[in-house]
């Protein structure tokens, strides 16, 4: 099975296109093309992937937000909307990080799992708040607002936006997950830190 728009065709790589493959790869990516799948479907529309992916930089690498808060975010994304790619790549990312096997699992069950302390329990209720509609009620409010600062707060609710754009993309497209996935997929927020 194919994504539904497919990889760039070799023919049609042009300098705009090859920006896209080095994003994150650098400059063998540049002239090989991409190992990821998303990359090689991004590159379809150049103008769009590099605003997509700078946003997504920013949370990676420049937000208030920390490498776990990040992944715990994408992947309670990605469970509640089954992207499988999204999922597949970033589990493996928030291992990389340090991210247990059991929290990992814990992300499908949701902030009531008692795995959770209480910061990653109130970034998962956020993540689910902003899944149904956005609405934030005053009690999650108000732990928030004990727990984090209004940048972060700001940070943690444009992410989910983003991780939730970035899964719909996935999922719409039917982007495939790379039989090698595992020899290339990495972290790469802020270093791997959490």
């Amino acid at each position: 099975m194919s994504s539904r728009i497919g990889p760039l065709p070799r023919e049609e790589w042009d300098e705009a296109a090859r920006e896209i493959f080095a994003y994150w790869e650098g400059e063998e990516a540049r002239q090989n093309g991409s190992r990821s799948n998303t990359m090689m479907v991004l590159a379809n529309h150049p103008a769009l992937a590099k605003a997509s992916l700078d946003l997504g930089r920013y949370f990676m690498l420049h937000s208030t937000l920390t490498a776990r808060q990040i992944k715990l975010i994408i992947l309670r994304a990605a469970h509640r909307y089954g992207s499988v790619y999204q999922w597949t790549h970033n589990s493996l990312g928030a291992r990389q990080i340090g991210i247990s096997d059991a929290e990992i699992e814990a992300i499908k069950a949701g902030p009531a799992d008692p795995v959770w302390q209480s910061g990653d329990r109130l970034l998962l209720e956020l993540v689910d708040a902003t899944h149904a509609g956005g609405k934030i009620d005053d009690a999650l409010w108000h732990q928030l607002t004990a727990n984090f600062d209004k940048r972060q707060i700001m940070d943690l609710i444009h992410a989910t936006g983003y991780f939730t754009s970035v899964a719909w993309t996935l999922i719409a497209l039917d982007v495939q997950v790379e039989p090698d996935f595992a020899d290339f997929s990495k972290s790469r927020a802020k270093g791997g830190k959490s």
